[in-house]
Formats: structure tokens, sequence, C-alpha cells
């Protein structure tokens, strides 16, 4: 009896198992078939290649981006929703009381409404071509909300599909502009620094690139407490459920510099990783264009792209946006310039899974919502600080920027694109067939006082440092055609526009100055050459840090210099390889040195903030080159520290803990241990989820701020988890457009079961690429069958 009980218990099980793996494989995206849809014309064909990429060949644009929409909802639509939820504030409705926070940050900060007065602003300007377009997206993604299979996400959080609407696509250009706008992280940072430290140590850190930095050349024919509050906003950010985003990489050359005597593009988003990759490729093709483009999930329009005609690429212009104001109020009024006015006040209720709902007031001066009301257990919460952000300043023209970007048959329409974006800061790079390559910084850019240092907290009340107006788009950096043979930008400085260096928070040169070395080393380029640098691991400016201290310890502690540890270093090339001890080595010390240089200054917690920001990579090398400086002396002794003792000491202690971490055998101090990648699904956050959802970890070679840029963070732990990096890699060369290259961090599909979540890792992770197809020949080869769509009569 109890035999059979068992057996009986095994089989209703095994039954169960069945029925779920069943199940949960049915609602694996379908890519042949056919289905009949309200809202298409005529019948539009999709084949899927070997990579799950859809080829899509319409008989009208309308079509065409219909299929597009529902395509990208099929592979993307929990991804989707995300996106749109965060931007609007709406997370804890699905994610419960852990997402109130992050919710209430961006209510605050109004993405919600300047989405729906983007909306209407579209509807009132836009051209009919571009508004049909972008509405046979929205019904393609509607349609597959009705007639698709309802991701297992939304199964899993309760959540109830909600039809996807114009707004929604503002809402996520939205997200991407927050994402961009690092003033929210840095600034706090910044002028409580500025608060515990006085200029005195700040000359020696701040605007240091303004200095000695390579700067992106220029050619045309026409030319508080901020320590807790950017604590909490770091707490915002990190409970986002998807990508933000963090820098790029890009460079056109020009035919005479390329082999092939055709314009040659490359280009390399970094983002924070996550799962699923942040772009979706898609090719499609209609009477007269064909496009094959680089896509956010629910933006219709290629960020990055190309048709037979041109191609772009896109890096973070990194351009000061984002000001932080102190207010002085009395009563219901803010003191503006001189003189009371009302402050608007406001009221949103966010509903908060399992809870209720709860009812914030967001409350709004002449420069922005006040921020300090968004975080409870801010400890500054009685001094009113509002927050300027230039994206909120207009409505959103990212629709039409990018349509006419895609859609370019000359430089002139793509100068024209680049020149509707407003916000955020984008390096737009450029190549055509007929050989012309240009570099746009586009944004709209804010003239301020001589007097106003943008990263400190600016005066609310008097009006000195108020805004003198807006730059016109002609005034912005650019080169078109330059003398050179190439543009390239790497989030650096610009060169002096007519207002001087215009204020940013751009990155270390170290990547620059790379691109600039190996771009003009030799007359040609290859694509093959491409493939070698766009994937390039040396730092220069680490191996010329890392001989420097290395000369400094001699000096201080000749035995040191007498170890494996210190040979292992010292024989490094300044790849950040697999196999390298060196990265490993020298980044420890690094952490070491900035510890006991600036912790017993500015104390723990602003010390973390400052190691997590683009500021401390700009900063660092430079304070660490410098012999003199207040920075060398002790606080708590009140002694002059003198630099090579601090370095000393931070040496051995370095030493120290990477034996303990890594062991005393050496020859297994590689920079694989070290540094690994994981791609993490929302879900995946929470065990046992991260072994069905995420992907990964794997060791990756790479590192801050070389062309390989695989971003970590320095801490304690002698451990280097990439939080971000390459997005995509894509080679562009006008000799063969139908053959362009690309690879993806994981897959396409954002279903954790299909077979194109992750087949693109191996790939991405050893370095390799695969053909952008767009000859329908051999896409067809590939092809398993079609996915027609037909119209529903």
């Amino acid at each position: 009896m109890i035999k059979k009980i068992i057996w009986a218990v095994i089989i209703v099980f095994g039954l169960l198992a069945g029925g779920i793996y069943f199940w949960l494989n049915s609602l694996k995206p379908e890519y042949t078939g056919s289905i009949s849809l309200k809202g298409l014309n005529s019948q539009t064909e999709i084949h899927y290649d070997k990579w799950g990429i859809p080829h899509i060949y319409a008989n009208n644009e309308t079509d065409a981006y219909f299929a597009l929409g529902y395509v990208v909802a099929q592979d993307r639509l929990f991804q989707l929703e995300m996106i749109r939820r965060l931007a609007a504030g709406r997370l804890a409705e699905v994610l419960g009381n852990d997402m109130f926070k992050t919710d209430k940050f961006f209510r605050t900060i109004g993405l919600n409404k300047h989405a729906e007065w983007s909306a209407k602003e579209f509807q009132n300007r836009a051209n009919d071509t571009i508004q049909s377009a972008t509405a046979a997206y929205i019904n393609g993604v509607n349609a597959y909300m009705l007639e698709g299979k309802t991701p297992i996400e939304f199964t899993m959080l309760g959540i109830d599909p909600e039809p996807f609407q114009l707004s929604d696509v503002f809402l996520i250009s939205g997200y991407m502009a927050f994402g961009f706008a690092e003033g929210f992280r840095i600034d706090p940072m910044v002028e409580s620094m500025y608060r515990v430290l006085g200029d005195l140590y700040m000359k020696d850190i701040d605007q240091a690139w303004t200095i000695k930095g390579t700067k992106i050349p220029i050619y045309a024919d026409a030319q508080i407490d901020g320590a807790q509050f950017a604590d909490e906003i770091d707490k915002v950010l990190s409970t986002f459920p998807v990508s933000p985003w963090i820098g790029s990489n890009s460079w056109v050359l020009a035919p005479a510099k390329s082999s092939s005597g055709n314009t040659l593009l490359c280009n390399d988003t970094h983002m924070g990783y996550s799962q699923p990759a942040v772009w979706y490729e898609a090719h499609f093709e209609y009477p007269g264009f064909r496009f094959y483009g680089n896509h956010l999930a629910g933006f219709p329009f290629a960020l990055v792209g190309h048709s037979d005609f041109c191609a772009n690429g896109l890096t973070m212009f990194e351009n000061d946006d984002v000001d932080f104001f102190i207010e002085e109020i009395e009563g219901n009024n803010v003191k503006f310039k001189g003189s009371p006015q009302a402050i608007k006040a406001t009221e949103q209720i966010i509903k908060i899974k399992d809870k209720g709902e709860e009812t914030i007031v967001i409350k709004e001066t002449p420069h922005g919502p006040l921020i300090q009301d968004v975080f409870d257990d801010l400890p500054t919460r009685r001094t009113p600080v509002s927050v300027w952000w230039s994206y909120l300043k207009f409505p959103a023209r990212s629709l039409e920027a990018v349509y006419n970007l895609n859609h370019a048959k000359s430089m002139d329409d793509a100068r024209y694109a680049a020149s509707l974006i407003d916000a955020p800061g984008l390096n737009v790079m450029y190549g055509d067939k007929d050989g012309h390559i240009a570099w746009w910084a586009a944004a709209k850019l804010i003239k301020r006082p001589e007097s106003v240092n943008p990263k400190r907290f600016l005066d609310g009340a008097s009006g000195l440092d108020e805004y003198l107006g807006w730059l016109d788009f002609e005034e912005n950096p650019r080169a078109e055609d330059p003398p050179q043979g190439y543009v390239y930008s790497a989030n650096n400085q610009p060169d002096s526009i007519s207002i001087g260096y215009y204020p940013g928070y751009y990155v270390p040169d170290s990547r620059a100055n790379r691109i600039v070395a190996e771009l003009s080393g030799k007359d040609k380029f290859s694509v093959d050459d491409m493939k070698i640098l766009i994937v390039d691991t040396k730092s220069e400016s680490d191996l010329k840090l890392a001989q420097d201290l290395l000369k400094t310890l001699s000096s201080i502690d000749p035995a040191a210099i007498k170890t494996e540890e210190s040979n292992r270093l010292s024989s490094w090339d300044g790849s950040y390889g697999l196999e390298s001890p060196g990265a490993l080595i020298l980044n420890h010390w690094i952490y070491h040195i900035l510890r006991a240089t600036m912790v017993n200054k500015i104390g723990e917690p602003l010390f973390k903030r400052y190691m997590n920001t683009h500021f401390m990579k700009t900063s660092y090398p430079y304070l660490l080159r410098r012999i003199e400086t207040y920075w060398w002396d002790d606080w708590i002794t009140r002694n002059k520290e003198y630099r090579s003792l601090i370095i000393k000491n931070a040496w051995h202690k370095a030493i120290s803990e990477l034996k303990s971490v890594y062991g005393k055998d050496q020859s297994k101090w590689k920079w694989s241990r070290a540094h690994t990648l994981e791609h993490v699904h929302p879900i995946g956050r929470k065990k046992p989820f991260n072994l069905l959802f995420n992907v990964g970890p794997n060791p990756v070679q790479g590192g801050n701020e070389v062309l390989n840029n695989m971003g970590y963070r320095l801490d304690s732990s002698a451990t280097y988890p990439v939080y971000f990096g390459p997005a995509m890699r894509r080679i562009i060369d006008f000799s063969d457009v139908d053959h362009t290259l690309s690879v993806l961090p994981t897959g396409q599909s954002g279903y954790f079961l299909a077979d194109h979540y992750s087949d693109q890792t191996d790939l991405f992770n050893s370095s390799g690429f695969r053909s952008q197809l767009m000859d329908r020949k051999e896409i067809e080869k590939q092809s398993k069958g079609a996915l027609i769509l037909m119209p529903l009569k």
C-alpha cells in the first residue's frame, strides 16, 4: 500500500512538472506561422535568422512599423513594461513597497507629466508621415498584447497588460534621458566635498579634465548635505529593474582612411548590464527603403542603425544639464530673483501592491521640484533644495529627431535631425556612402554666469546664479569632414566653443588618447583592424600610473620592489586581459591609496559616493601624481603625511588582502578570477530565480576606461564584478552594408526559455562578431520559415 501511495505521488508530481514544462515552452516566441491582425493594411512577411533577429518585408512604411511593434512586443514586452512603469513612477503597483521611494522620486521629477506634454505637442507639431509610423508601431505592440502570449513575468507579478500609448513612448525616452543625467549623482557629492574640504583641497581634483585632458577636436565651416543626498539618490538608482545608460565609444573613418575605400563606422554604447539586453535588433524593408537598427523596447525608431545610404552611432555628450538650487521659503512662497513667488503644489496617488495607496504632495519652484521631500530620512529636509533639469524645459522631440536620422538622405538631413535633440546630450556620429563623416554634440546648451560652478548647489533666491539663455545649435561642438580623416567620441571633453569649455561630467581621456593614437598611427584601416581596436584592453594611463607608483615605492621601501608581486606589476603591459595579474594588483593598490588619503578627511559614506562616480575616474589620476597637495596631510594626527608613506602603507595593505582573497600562490592571481559579468533579470534578483533568469556570471576581459570598457567599482573586497559595459558592438563598412558586424551581450529574446535568450553570450565574452544580414536570400536560407502577418478582414 505504501509503495502504491509513493508511486502515485511520484506520478502526480511528474505530471505536474511535465504540464508546467510544456506550458512554459508554449510561451516561447513564434517565429513561423500566420496570424490575422487588425490594423495591418497588407500582408507582411517576417523571417528570423539563426540569431533570432527579425527581418521584416512590408509593402508600405506603416505596415513595416506595425510589424516592428509586434515583434518587439513578442520578445521584449516585460522589458517594455518595466521601463514605462519605472519612468511613470508605477513600479510599486507590481513590485510592492520596496519600490515606493523609486516611484516617489520619479513622480517628483515629473517624467509622467512631461511625457503627457510631449505627446500632446507631438500630435500638434509632427508631420503626418512620422505620426503615422509612430501610431503603426504602437498599434503593433497592442496587437501582440491582444493576440499574443502573455509573458511569464506578468503572471508571476500579477500584472494586467495595459494598452501601449503615445505618452508611454515619451516615458521611455524620458527614462533614457534620466540615465544620461550624471548631475543627479555627482552634484550632491561634489557639493558635500566642497563643504567639508573647501577650495584648497577641491582645486586639486575638481574639473581636472579642462586643464590637461585630450579634447575632441572641432572642425566645421560654421562653428546642504550633499553626501546624504547623493546616498539617497544612489539608493533609488540601485533599485532600477532596467539598465541605466553610462557612456560609449564611437569613431568614423572617411574613405581615405579605410582599406575598402568606403566610409567605416564603429560604435559600442556603454550601459548598465541587465537581462534581457538593452538593444533589440531588427531589419525591415518596404519599397524604396531598407534599414537595420538597434531599438530600445517601446521606442518606434532605431537610436542607432544604418540604411543603404548612411549610418549613425551615439555616445553620451556628458554635458552638465542638471543643477540644484538652495531655496529660501517662507510659508507657501519661495524667493526668486529677490521677490516672493507662489510654490505650486500638486497631489498624486501612488498605488502599492498589497498595501493600498499613498498620497504624495509635489512642490515646485521656478527652478523645478523640491527634491528634499522625496526622502523621508534625509537629515537636511530643513534645507529646501530644488532640481533644475533641461530635459523637462521643452517637450521632447526625440521621435522626430530619430525618424529623420534613420531616413536621412544627406549629411544636411542628418545635421537637421541632430539639431532637434534638446536633451539628453548626445554625440551623434555620422557616415555615409558618399564619403561624408561628422560628429555633432546634440543638446540644448544653457548659458551660465561665469561665476557659477555648476557642480555646486546654486543660490536660488538672489538671482545671481540664474541662467543667461541658450546657445543656438550652430554654436555646439561639431566636426564635419575634418582634415585628419576621422571623427571620434569617448565621452571626453570637447574643445572650446564660443563660451569656452562647456561644463560637464566628462570621463578621463584615456580612451580618447588610445583612439587618437591608433587612428593616427597608420594611413588605412580594415574591418579586421576595427574588430581588434573596439575590444582593446590596454590602458596606457594605468601603465604609466603603475610605473610612477612603483618608482615612489622603491624610494621609500627598496625591499618591497624585490618581491614577486612587485615583479608581476612591473612586468605588466597595461592590458586588462583575463590572465593579467597586474590589473588585479594595481586596482587594489589604488583603492587603498585613495582610502588612506580621503577617508580621514571626508568620512566613509562620502568616500563611497566618490568612488562610485565619473568624478572619481577623472580626478584620482591627477591627484595621485601631485607631489604637493593638502590631500597628503592627515587630519586626525595633524601631522603632514608624505605621499610616499601613504603609497607604501597602501601597497602592503593591498598585497596582504590579495593574498587573503586569492591565496599565496601568485600564479593564480588572474584578472579572470576578480572581473566577472552577470546579467541580472528583475526577477532574478531573488534566489532561486537567479538560476532561471540570470545569465552568468562569467569571467570577462576589459576594465575601467579602456576601449573594452567593462566597468567596476573599487572597494575593499578586491573583487570587481562588472556593472556596465558595451551593450552592443557595431562595425559598419559601406563597401558591404548587407554584411555589417555586430554582437549583443546575451541575446534577442526576453523569454528565459527561448533559444535566443543568451545565445550570443559566449560570442560577446570572447570578443566575437556576427553579421547584420540584409541580403534576403541569405536570410531565407537561415530562416526556418516565415511568420506571416495578415490584415484581419
